[in-house]
């Protein structure tokens, strides 16, 4: 029994030696704390910069009017090695506080509401925009007409070719005639200077001249048409 207490005793002495030992060598409790906050917020700082500094996508436009469209589909097509890809589309515009929202019905069950920002002016420019898909865009159009309220809309054929980087348009607009289009789609190494050395090379050659650039959206035309009448 003595044995016993002794041992004991002496196993207390020496679990308590070692527990203030380690105690000693270990950081106190708020320097662990403060480090793992530290961290905890460079993280969350990280992410939140992440998901606020989300860079939409870019392209650098062009719009003209068309005086031959046989001419220059024939020119597209050499480029771009095929004959093109026949698009309907119906686009109706809705009233936004800033840059331009849209619908575009593909008229086959399919669609994509499309919000970008684009400054009015001829030549080159900068476009940013977001895209969401939906495969219901009637349904779609009612909710936000009644939200938003229409603003107009626009019927057209398109011819689409892709040459290099660029979405080449061909478009015969509802109640305007014919234009082309070139959208330039950015890479994320390229500048807006490159965009536009781009697309003024593919200007030169689809023969597209400075005279024929228009400035604004098909909507902004057809606006602006409807109130000179």
């Amino acid at each position: 029994m003595r044995r016993h207490r002794s041992f004991v005793m002496w196993f207390s002495r020496r679990l308590s030696l070692q527990v203030f030992s380690r105690a000693a060598e270990a950081p106190p409790l708020w320097e662990n704390f403060a480090a793992k906050s530290s961290v905890d917020t460079r993280r969350a700082s990280s992410s939140s910069g992440t998901k606020n500094s989300r860079a939409m996508p870019s392209n650098v436009e062009i719009k003209a009017t068309v005086s031959d469209p046989t001419l220059f589909a024939k020119m597209a097509a050499e480029l771009s090695q095929s004959e093109g890809s026949i698009i309907r589309q119906h686009d109706t515009f809705f009233n936004c506080s800033t840059g331009r929202l849209k619908l575009r019905d593909l008229m086959n069950k399919s669609g994509q509401l499309i919000f970008y920002e684009r400054p009015d002016t001829d030549g080159p420019k900068l476009s940013r925009y977001s895209i969401s898909p939906t495969s219901d865009p009637p349904s779609l159009r009612a909710v936000l007409s009644d939200a938003l309220g229409v603003k107009g809309e626009v019927r057209k054929e398109r011819r689409l070719f892709l040459i290099g980087q660029t979405r080449v348009h061909l478009d015969n607009v509802e109640g305007l005639g014919n234009f082309m289009e070139l959208e330039v789609v950015m890479r994320p190494e390229q500048t807006v200077e490159d965009g536009q050395k781009v697309a003024e090379d593919l200007m030169e050659k689809l023969c597209v001249s400075k005279e024929s650039l228009v400035t604004g959206a098909y909507m902004d035309l057809l606006l602006k048409g409807h109130k000179e009448t």
